[in-house]
């Protein structure tokens, strides 16, 4: 009788056990799949917004080349770390017979290096030869999408390569202006390699690419968004290896530890790159970093007071004619009809003098 007892107690263990056991593999495998959901749609959002090309028609609005007589230009292909070809430019003014230094752009995301003219005919004309270069999937360089925000930087260091190479027997100074997805880029950069670089300005840039996309998400469709962010540090680590990781605050100590200057310009009303997320906030304050702050430049920070005014007005002109969501061909007809080019990219004069001081000095 004793016997029997024991082995019934023991059946009940053991069951006990396994339900258990049944138990925790059904919790261990709903975590799973909710993770599994987490992470795609995450990937889902991600390459709906940096999985496809943005082409110069994308932009509403681009400066004319036409419209900077003296502006002389030379059109360079060179190869990316994936196969396909950057699409970059020389330019230079045609009455500068020697040049203070060698300039190199990098743009903010879903624009090209037509955007930024206005200010490379400013430094044409004051003596510079100045590099632009579109980036992977943007405007006429190759490749299939953006791919990310990390892309940038990588897409600089191939200019950067590019450009040392092909002008060495020159030995013009090196300098970098970035905006926005490219003040990241000169910023990190150096996470890659370090070049012989005398100075760079950095306008509007963001520190982490992940902390940027994460605001972005949470901006968007709220705080709830917060949760997701493991999950886009590990689709972008599975996109771009340890370039994932890779911070403008890293890439300036290294810099700056080099011999690089640093002139990094924010404007405190910047609603697409916060005062949290810039480079301006993260880097450690070195004495070869120069920080600025404006007020009320938002994020186009060179632009001119007249501009920033002009440019608002034709904007809401834009959405009173066409509603809140036109497309991008009846945006750019109604921008190509209206818009008075000469305001429209008018830049803050007093800030692209105290940036060409900037370079000036490094020339010395």
């Amino acid at each position: 009788m004793r016997c029997k007892f024991q082995n019934i107690k023991g059946v009940d263990i053991l069951d006990t056990f396994l339900t258990i056991l049944i138990g925790i593999g059904i919790i261990i495998a709903i975590i799973a799949v909710l993770v599994l959901i987490c992470f795609l749609g995450v990937s889902a959002i991600y390459e709906s917004v940096f999985g496809k090309r943005f082409e110069i028609y994308d932009s509403p609005l681009l400066p004319d080349f036409n419209d900077y007589p003296g502006l002389e230009s030379e059109h360079v292909s060179f190869p990316s770390k994936k196969g396909y070809n950057h699409i970059g430019t020389f330019y230079h003014h045609k009455d500068v017979t020697k040049f203070k230094g060698l300039i190199v752009f990098s743009h903010g995301i879903f624009d090209g290096q037509l955007n930024y003219l206005p200010e490379i005919d400013y430094f044409a004309r004051r003596g510079y030869k100045v590099f632009g270069f579109d980036n992977t999937g943007s405007h006429l360089s190759g490749g299939k999408s953006l791919r990310g925000l990390p892309q940038s930087a990588e897409d600089l260091d191939t200019a950067l390569a590019y450009v040392t190479e092909v002008t060495k027997d020159e030995k013009l100074p090196l300098f970098l202006f970035g905006h926005s997805w490219g003040g990241y880029a000169v910023s990190a950069v150096s996470c890659y390699n370090l070049y012989d670089i005398k100075g760079v300005f950095v306008q509007n840039g963001f520190n982490r690419c992940c902390d940027m996309l994460t605001a972005e998400a949470v901006k968007r469709f709220g705080k709830w968004m917060l949760a997701l962010t493991p999950y886009i540090r590990m689709y972008e680590k599975m996109k771009f290896g340890k370039a994932a990781d890779y911070t403008a605050m890293q890439g300036v100590a290294k810099a700056t530890s080099n011999g690089t200057k640093f002139l990094i310009l924010h404007s405190l009303d910047d609603k697409s790159i916060s005062l949290t997320n810039s480079v301006l906030s993260n880097v450690i304050k070195n004495d070869n970093i120069t920080l600025i702050t404006e007020k009320h430049k938002g994020h186009n920070s060179l632009d001119s007071d007249k501009a920033i005014k002009y440019k608002k007005k034709l904007d809401d002109m834009c959405y009173d004619e066409l509603g809140k969501n036109p497309t991008s061909t009846a945006k750019r007809e109604f921008y190509q009809k209206n818009a008075d080019k000469k305001t429209y990219f008018e830049i803050d004069f007093r800030l692209m003098k105290i940036i060409a001081d900037f370079y000036e000095a490094g020339c010395k």
